[in-house]
C-alpha cells in the first residue's frame, strides 16, 4: 500500500508541475501585462520551431526527476522508522 500511495503522490507532483504551475504563470503574466505597459519602439521575436528541435532528453529527465521526487517524499513519509 505504501508503494501505491507513493506512486499516486508522484503522479500528483507531475500534475501540479505541468498543469497548475503553467496556469498560475499565465495568470501572473496577464496581471503583470495589465499593470505594466511595454516600452515603445521594438519587439522581441519568438521562434516556436526551435522548441521542436530540442533534444527529448531534457524534458524526459525532468518528468522522471519530478515523479521520483514526489514518490520518494511520500515513500519516506509513510515508511515506519
Amino acid at each position: 500500500m505504501i508503494y501505491i500511495k507513493s506512486v499516486l503522490v508522484g503522479l500528483l507532483a507531475l500534475a501540479v508541475v505541468f498543469i497548475v504551475l503553467p496556469i498560475l504563470g499565465v495568470i501572473l503574466y496577464s496581471l503583470y501585462s495589465l499593470t505594466h505597459t511595454p516600452p515603445e519602439g521594438g519587439s522581441i521575436g519568438w521562434d516556436p520551431i526551435s522548441l521542436v528541435k530540442q533534444s527529448p532528453l531534457v524534458p524526459s529527465a525532468l518528468v522522471v526527476f519530478i515523479f521520483a521526487l514526489g514518490f520518494l517524499w511520500e515513500f519516506r513519509r509513510l515508511t515506519p522508522r
